[in-house]
This record gives structure tokens, sequence and C-alpha cells, in this order.
């Protein structure tokens, strides 16, 4: 059984600073005050799709969530652009003490020019110096790490632990910000946005199989695996885009160093829970590039004991109710996946009409996709049955209203002459019809069968191949 994930669109607005570099108005080199801050995102600066519609405030950041996730020091970087010299190394004269907000510096004296500002959270500058391998020095030649890379162990990522020095070592965060100062800018603030480099995943699970249930596992497939040693740098140290005060829902993509390697990562639970109960449970993730399965989507598997003692497991599909994609986690992604466990289970039965001394067709389900093998041309059915976990008795089919068949581009298109006549859901007899072309290969699809009385929705994922 699988189950949708409601994802809220952000909006994209233009920006005043950017993070990429700008073709400014002339400056004058006019000496001018500035003050300057460094900040969280309060407003999620997160990926498109990347958060939940079921949320109680869906544009509320990270700092309303969960308050171990803001700035527990600071790094800034001042940089003049016409020479790359360094012109200020800001860093606090004591902790800012777990906030989403700290004042750099005020009355700066500065010129009307070009500069860029290097910014980093919870990033100290001697492992600013270390990852990077420079210096950063007033006076100096500020080095090119806008490509620079970084160290990160994201999965199971523990904000809360600490460093040498006993502080909490926060959530790293990064950003770059180009300014074309001019004399306007004289006695204002600016604000030097940081992006958090890990994804938090929010589980939402709700107990509605009619008994208590122990939940023992969650497994997420298949995300970015932690380095295997402590030298690995696999993610670049700065965001694909840094948000500004006029374009705070940046569109985050992932910036891996390369191509990592993905695992199942399980987060044990262990946690007893009452029917109509619900749990909600908070998991630090590496950014993730598509999965490396044949949908490319991530797949859920939660690992139960029944009340009475008998242990079995249930998988979703993590996808969008918008388009039924859900590709990568971005970096400052939160992701809220509500999950509702039922006592159902979802089976595909098929039907083809071969000719005599032809194999008949067949349905594999594994990680969460229905693998339907045809070994004749023609038409061809698949009929969704839903049954009880607990006992096998079929439920009723009138409990159940078709939602929509869709045919999936991702992670590939059919091929030109699979389908005579694509399948689609015939009302009448409650089931999925086509016909077969002349070409052979494989097609990906997606069902959508919803529960009458709790609308809550099954989604079947599956793939029709015909070799």
């Amino acid at each position: 059984m699988k189950h949708l994930l409601s994802i809220l669109l952000l909006s994209i607005i233009l920006a005043a600073c950017s993070s990429d570099p700008i073709a400014p108005p002339a400056t004058d080199g006019t000496p001018i005050k500035l003050s300057l801050r460094i900040a969280t995102q309060s407003k999620a600066t997160q990926s498109k799709d990347a958060q939940s519609k079921t949320s109680a405030s869906p544009t509320l950041g990270w700092s309303d969530e969960q308050g171990d996730e803001l700035i527990e020091n600071w790094v800034v970087i001042m940089v003049n652009d016409a020479d790359h010299t360094i012109e200020q190394v800001f860093t606090p004269a004591t902790s800012p003490n777990n906030v989403e907000t700290d004042n750099v510096t005020t009355n700066l004296q500065t010129t009307a020019s070009n500069k860029t500002f290097y910014s980093f959270a919870n990033i100290s500058l001697a492992q600013l110096e270390q990852g990077t391998g420079h210096t950063f020095a007033k006076g100096g030649t500020m080095p090119d790490i806008a490509s620079a890379t970084w160290h990160i162990d994201g999965n199971g990522f523990d904000p809360k632990a600490k460093d040498a020095t006993g502080r909490a070592q926060g959530i790293p965060m990064t950003g770059i910000c180009h300014m074309s100062l001019t004399n306007k800018d004289n006695e204002t603030t600016k604000t030097l946005y940081v992006v958090r480099m890990l994804a938090k995943l929010q589980f939402n699970i709700t107990n509605k199989t009619g008994d208590k249930i122990t939940l023992n596992t969650i497994s997420i497939d298949s995300i970015s695996a932690n380095p295997a040693s402590s030298s690995v740098q696999n993610v670049m140290l700065f965001p694909s885009a840094t948000p500004t005060d006029a374009n705070t829902q940046v569109v985050q993509q992932p910036r891996l160093n390369g191509t990592q390697p993905q695992q199942v990562y399980t987060l044990a639970l262990n946690k007893t829970v009452a029917n109509d109960a619900s749990i909600g449970k908070t998991l630090y993730v590496n950014e993730c590039t598509t999965p490396a399965n044949s949908f490319g989507q991530f797949m859920l598997t939660v690992r139960l004991t029944m009340a009475d003692g008998t242990t079995t497991q249930q998988r979703y599909s993590v996808v969008s109710n918008d388009n039924g994609n859900w590709h990568f986690i971005a970096r400052n992604d939160w992701r809220i996946i509500p999950i509702t466990l039922q006592n159902i289970k979802l089976d595909l039965i098929p039907l083809d009409f071969p000719a005599i001394g032809v194999l008949p067709c067949s349905v594999k389900e594994a990680d969460g996709t229905f693998t339907c093998t045809f070994n004749a041309g023609g038409e061809f059915r698949l009929t969704p049955k839903v049954t009880r976990f607990d006992n096998g008795a079929a439920v009723p089919d009138a409990d159940w209203t078709f939602s929509r068949f869709s045919t999936d581009t991702y992670p590939a298109a059919p091929p030109a002459g699979f389908y005579a006549a694509a399948p689609s859901w015939f009302a009448r007899g409650r089931y999925i019809t086509g016909t077969f072309g002349t070409a052979t290969g494989q097609a990906y699809h997606t069902l959508y069968l919803t529960h009458n009385a709790t609308g809550r929705t099954l989604v079947c994922r599956v793939r029709i191949v015909r070799p």
C-alpha cells in the first residue's frame, strides 16, 4: 500500500541580492555606512515541491518547528570584487546561542562598490580553513571557493551534539551574496542569509489498523549514504541559490560532489501506538538526487508488530499529489510525510488472451512496484483487489473509488508502438484495460484508488513489461 505526499509549490520572486555574479550599475567608491546581519530563513528556503500542504503552518520555516536548527556561531567574509581583497572577516564576540538572526556589524565603514559576502553558520573559521585548505584574513586575497566541497554526515545528524568546546554544533549553513553598493545604500541594513546543508524528513504516522501496533522501523530507499571516511567531501560547500529579502523562497537543487553512493536508511522507532493514535518522528538526511530504483521514487517500508504478535511490513511510494513525482531531496528541504497504517493491502490481478502455447501473464510485487509481464499481444486487463492483512478477506469494491491511472514518462516513456490502445480505467468492469501494439519493451504507470469513507488514497506503482 502506498499513500500520497501532498506538496507545497513555492513561488519564485525576483531577487535584489543574488547568489550569482551580477552586472551592477556604476559605483563611485564613496564612503558609506552599512549594518549587516546574518539570518536563517523563516519562510522556508526550500526546493520546489518541498513542504506538505498538510502542515499546520506551511509558510513557517524550520526554526518554528525545532529550536536546534538555528545559529550557534558564524563567520562572514567581506570581499571587494575589484581586486578580490578580503576587507573584513567577521566573527561573533560571544556565541549567538541558538538564534534565528544575529547582528554582524553596525555602522560598517565601506565604499560604494561591488562586494561579495561569504556567510557561514555553525562552521568556525578554523573548520572553514581546514575544510577548504585556504586561509582567510583581512587584507589577503580571497581564494575562489564558490565551487568548494565539504564533508557532512547528514543521515542521523544530531544538532544537539557538542563540539570540542562543549557547545551544541548546530546544522552547518552557508550562503553567498553579491551586492552592488551605491550611495543609496548608506545607513541601511543588509541581510546575509544562510541555507542549511542537510534536509529534514518529518514522518506523521497514524494507526488505523483497528488495534494497537508496535512501530519497529521505517526505511527510506534510497538516499545518499554518509561518506565512508571523514576525508571524503561529499557535497558542495554552497547551495544552488541563496535567498534574499526580495526572494525568500529560493528553489534549491541538490549540490552533491559528483555521484554519491545511495543506501537504504533505516530509522529505529520501537514505539507502541494505540488505534486511532498518531506519533511524529523527525530525521535529518543528506540531500539526494534521483533514487536508484525503477521509478526513481523514494520508497518507504514500515515494519510493524501487530497486536497478536505477528510481524508485517507496509510499503509506500512517496509521491506528490500534484504531479506524481518527487525525484530528489535538496538541502534545507523540510519534507512532511503523512503515513496512515491500515489493515488492508492492494493486489493486481492480470488477465490476457494468449494463443495456445504462449506463457500466461504474471504479476510480481517488490519494493512497492507491481511488475506485470505479458507474453502475448492484443488486449490485456488488470483488476485491483483490496484485501485485509489479518485474514485475507476481500474489502468490498464499493468502498473504493478509482481516482486516476497515469502513464508516466519517468524514468522512460513507453516505446513508440508499445500500445495500440493506451490502458485506461473501465468503470463498469472496475478494471484497467488496454491493447498492445507491435513494439516490445516496458511502460510505467501509477494507479490511484481512494477510500470513500476516509478519503485516503492508495497509490499503486505499475510497470507493464512485454518481452
